[in-house]
């Protein structure tokens, strides 16, 4: 958790715990947080996009040229395309919402933590994606008769890829995602606890 610029003082008289924020350079943090969501999300739906585009192509351009096509290339560029398609359609959306939140650091925290559920969520679909193309690639091996050899090592390459996804979205998306709650529910305690301190003095 990243409060530097809290300074916990000790008031000597009732023995409560007081604190000192520095709220211009702790909402700093907060809107930190917020940029790397966005900036995480924006560069996923990117990449998806222009790797789906790319690789469809590399399908397509080939069969055309050649005037042969197969039904599992067929089927797998035709999915890409779509998907593609629905990112982007997806990703337009997101924007349109982003900026829906209070203006303030709870706010922006909320902010940061609906881009980060949609990154969490993004991920683990992406991971049921990756099988399909796995199915349909290996699939489409077997029908052009490729080599055993061939299809192993597309079964290995495929197997890390998979398995460094999982780890990616427990290291990076889920733990940002709790990083963020932990500040936003501090947050809250503190103005919480700074209310009732002011109650307190009024009484």
């Amino acid at each position: 958790m990243e409060f530097e610029e809290m300074k916990k003082i000790w008031d000597a008289q009732n023995g409560q715990a007081m604190y000192a924020i520095d709220e211009s350079a702790l909402h700093n943090r907060v809107i930190k947080k917020k940029n790397k969501a966005r900036r995480t999300a924006d560069l996923t739906e990117k990449i998806f996009i222009g790797a789906n585009i790319i690789a469809a192509t590399m399908i397509l351009v080939p069969s055309l040229l050649k005037d042969k096509y197969s039904i599992s290339g067929s089927l797998m560029m035709v999915i890409m395309y779509l998907t593609a398609g629905f990112i982007l359609y997806i990703r337009n959306k997101r924007l349109k919402v982003q900026d829906n939140f209070d203006d303030s650091m709870v706010g922006d925290l909320d902010n940061a933590i609906a881009t980060s559920d949609y990154q969490i969520k993004f991920s683990k679909t992406s991971r049921f994606y990756l099988l399909s193309v796995v199915l349909l690639t290996l699939a489409s091996l077997v029908e052009s008769g490729a080599a055993w050899w061939v299809i192993l090592l597309v079964t290995i390459f495929f197997t890390v890829t998979y398995l460094a996804s999982r780890w990616e979205h427990r290291t990076f998306y889920v733990s940002q995602n709790k990083d963020i709650r932990a500040m936003r529910d501090k947050i809250i305690s503190m103005e919480s606890e700074a209310s009732e301190d002011e109650l307190d003095q009024q009484i």
